[in-house]
Parts: C-alpha cells; sequence; structure tokens
C-alpha cells in the first residue's frame, strides 16, 4: 500500500484510506438502486434500463425539474475520451433551474453527480443529447447509479458488495451480475448470482481489481414482474505502480 500522508497513522488501513491518509488512494462508494427491475437485466440505476456507455467526448447539459433549484452548485465526476479523470462545478441558472445550463468541461462518462448546496427540490439530470448520464432525484442530493468508469492510470478495488431486495415471494428471485467493457470495447460478464432473500452480502478477501480505462456496473433481473434492487459496493481507487497499467 502507498505511504501515509501525515505522521499520525491509525493502525486501520480502512480507516486511513477514508480519511485520505494514504497516498495515492481514495475511497469510492457507490449506491445504487432500481425500484423496477423487470425480466430483461437493468443496470442497478434510479433511471432504470441499462446505462449508456458513450464512446466519444461532449458537453453536458444540467437542469432540475424545480425553477426553485436555481444558482445550486452541481459537481459532475467522470473521464474524457483520453480517459483521464475530469470533474466541473456546474451552477444551475441562476433565475429558472429548469432551464439547462451547459457544461464547458467534455465528458465521456459520467461517474458521479453530486448536489453542493441544500436540498433539490426537483430532479436534476445530467445529459448528453438524448441520454441521461446523471440523476439526482428529489432530494437524495447525490447520483444513485452502480457505475464506474476507472481513470487511466488508476485501478479500481471492489472490497465489499451488498444487495438488497424486495422480494419477499419464495417462488420469485433476483438475478445479478458484474458487467465490465474495456476501452476496446471487449465486454465480460461475471459473478452470476441469484438470491431470493432481502439481502446477501460479499466480502471480497482478495480484492477485486477493475482495470484502467475499464467501464464496470452491477445490473439485475427478475424472475418474474418488477422488483426493487439495492446496491451499495465499497472500492477504492488507487494509482498504478510505474510501468503498470
Amino acid at each position: 500500500m502507498s505511504e501515509y500522508t501525515n505522521l499520525n497513522p491509525s493502525g486501520n488501513t480502512g480507516f486511513d484510506i477514508a480519511r485520505l491518509n494514504i497516498a495515492e488512494a481514495t475511497p469510492v462508494n457507490l449506491f445504487g438502486y432500481n425500484a423496477v427491475v423487470g425480466t430483461d437485466y437493468e443496470t442497478l440505476w434510479n433511471v432504470g434500463g441499462k446505462y449508456p456507455i458513450n464512446a466519444t467526448e461532449g458537453t453536458l447539459s444540467v437542469v432540475s425539474s424545480a425553477a426553485g433549484d436555481s444558482s445550486k452548485r452541481v459537481l459532475i465526476q467522470g473521464v474524457d475520451g483520453e480517459f483521464k479523470a475530469v470533474s466541473q462545478v456546474v451552477t444551475l441558472d441562476a433565475t429558472d433551474a429548469t432551464t439547462p445550463v451547459v457544461s464547458t468541461v467534455e465528458f465521456m462518462r459520467v461517474n458521479q453527480a453530486i448536489l453542493l448546496d441544500g436540498e433539490n427540490a426537483g430532479n436534476i439530470t445530467v445529459t448528453r443529447g438524448a441520454s441521461t448520464l446523471g440523476y439526482i432525484a428529489i432530494g437524495e442530493g447525490i447520483s444513485q447509479a452502480c457505475q464506474y468508469t476507472v481513470p487511466e492510470g488508476y485501478s479500481l478495488y471492489i472490497f465489499r458488495i451488498t444487495l438488497n431486495s424486495a422480494t419477499a415471494n419464495g417462488n420469485k428471485y433476483i438475478r445479478f451480475r458484474n458487467v465490465t467493457q474495456n476501452k476496446d470495447g471487449r465486454v465480460i460478464r461475471v459473478a452470476r448470482a441469484t438470491t431470493a432473500t432481502s439481502q446477501v452480502q460479499y466480502d471480497r478477501q482478495i480484492p477485486f481489481r477493475i482495470d484502467e480505462c475499464t467501464y464496470f456496473e452491477f445490473e439485475a433481473q427478475s424472475s418474474s414482474s418488477d422488483n426493487e434492487v439495492a446496491i451499495f459496493v465499497e472500492c477504492v481507487l488507487l494509482k498504478n505502480p510505474w510501468g503498470r497499467d
């Protein structure tokens, strides 16, 4: 593990990562839910359906469904067309937040959108063309999407996965799996599992590594009708050692 950034380590590696006390290591907590997971696989995010995976970069449009969210700031984090980490704070329209504001930074993928001021009265949507790339539901303050693109020069390490489902009928179950797509377009679907209980948790003894420039998500499928599924994934983003990708 990388060196400590100060002279007062706690002795608990996880805690020191959370307080940014280990150089080049950043905690990444991915929250996602989908209230209507149907019989086709869907990304665990609060827009529903499959998350759009862009292959080119462009500016983003940010807008709220409530005019009263005017002048609130939204932090957008993601990667550009070369998989470099990029971010921008976009301020919603000062007069009427239902008027879209366009970013000045170009994004290929959005990893997270976070409200920086107060509480959002409306749904805040981050779009590129017809595609929704980030969505902050009323009052939530942060996007809820279990998807992430790893920036160039870094790896993402998954330590813990907790999945919850509203399925209570013993004849119904939820399938879920991890999907990765690298920068060359190769897609791998792994770690498929099935659950009929309200919660399942996986604690990795050796963390699962997602390579640089790779998109990953968790998706789920219901055996019948619609079910609400939520997921929480604990990760660490770590800069790759020199000479390794």
